[in-house]
């Protein structure tokens, strides 16, 4: 444990020096070159998948186009008039670039060139509403190719976590993607292939029907089936930023898990699952009723029952389980301060011990 966590443990305030030390550690995580790539340049590297060969592609765990044409009409626009736009912001992957932020304008400049869409109603610009590219006289055609975009290329030694990361702050329009999503196209590997096939399963379907309709059902039990098999090793060990312990394992199982340890896991899911269907298979949902299942919830309830279960494999609940939905189990898995170490722990550690009990 370092200093700084020592002091946060003891609840101590850190030094001004310990808290430039702590700032100027992360800053260092993330290494990058600024320059001006021309439109030309960007229209003729890009590719649309990451597979298909081109210097400039979309990484998995980016969104498919969801600007309108009248909003890329809008964009076109800006560029002419070359009005400064936002940045894009690159990833060196072995000399090729991979779009962190930007897939909307790069997919959009290409578009337009290919002719794929006519301009909408603009709004300084209105003589060259309908118009497509090829419509446009020989000199604004030019002008737009040599128009420069300006560009940040990570450098390929950027943690992993800390790329994604930086996505994810910088995905501040449109829909959000959710964090099983990002993981799903960013972390690939056997585990996450686990984590995949148990979240698609009928058995775990069974026992979360109902997500809040704010969530995309199959990225939320993604996100759930990710906590149980991640907490029910490392929830000792969780401190502070749910999101970052989770990727960090991730990565860490992805490149570390045998086959043995997939089919280990794997079973141990499947046991938990039909254990709770068997006893409380409405345990999930506050009061047992449907609705929004929370995370909290479904943490101290699946993560409980798999640490109990490997003190006794042979488990039997001898009594009633009325204090699945009792006060002392809801009022461990209020959302405030929900995810600091301390409560993470006591929820699972709750329905744990009761089990044993």
């Amino acid at each position: 444990m370092s200093e700084y966590q020592i002091l946060q443990y003891l609840e101590l305030k850190p030094s001004d020096d310990e808290v430039t030390a702590v700032i100027e550690a992360a800053r260092r995580d993330v290494r990058y070159l600024v320059t001006d790539y021309p439109v030309e340049l960007l229209v003729q590297k890009f590719r649309e998948e990451p597979l298909q060969e081109g210097d400039i592609y979309i990484p998995e765990y980016q969104r498919k186009l969801r600007w309108t044409d009248q909003a890329q009409s809008y964009f076109i626009e800006s560029v002419i008039l070359r009005i400064p736009v936002p940045p894009i912001f690159f990833y060196d992957v072995k000399g090729r670039l991979e779009i962190v932020d930007g897939s909307q304008r790069v997919r959009t400049l290409a578009r337009f060139v290919n002719d794929e869409f006519a301009l909408g109603e603009l709004e300084k610009l209105d003589i060259l509403t309908g118009l497509k590219y090829s419509e446009f006289p020989p000199t604004v055609q030019k002008r737009l190719f040599n128009t420069p975009i300006r560009s940040f290329v990570l450098d390929e030694g950027t943690d992993e976590s800390t790329r994604i990361e930086l996505f994810r702050r910088l995905n501040t329009t449109g829909k959000s993607l959710h964090d099983a999503e990002i993981r799903k196209g960013a972390f690939r590997g056997k585990f996450l292939d686990l984590i995949l096939e148990c979240a698609d399963s009928d058995l775990f379907k069974s026992l979360s029907p109902k997500i809040s309709k704010s969530a995309d059902p199959e990225s939320e039990r993604q996100e759930l089936v990710t906590r149980f098999f991640i907490y029910a090793d490392q929830y000792t060990e969780f401190k502070h930023d749910v999101r970052r312990f989770l990727d960090l394992n991730v990565i860490r199982l992805n490149k570390n898990i045998t086959n043995e340890d997939i089919n280990v896991r794997r079973q141990e899911f499947i046991g938990t699952m039909n254990f709770i269907a068997a006893n409380f298979p409405t345990a999930f949902y506050r009061n047992g009723k449907g609705g929004t299942l929370p995370r909290v919830r479904f943490e101290a309830i699946a993560v409980g029952t798999c640490l109990a279960l490997r003190q006794n494999h042979t488990l039997k609940i001898k009594t009633n389980t009325d204090w699945v939905f009792g006060d002392e189990l809801n009022a461990l898995v209020r959302t405030h301060a929900s995810n600091s170490g301390p409560r993470l722990r006591d929820r699972i550690d709750y329905v744990k011990n009761r089990l044993l009990a």
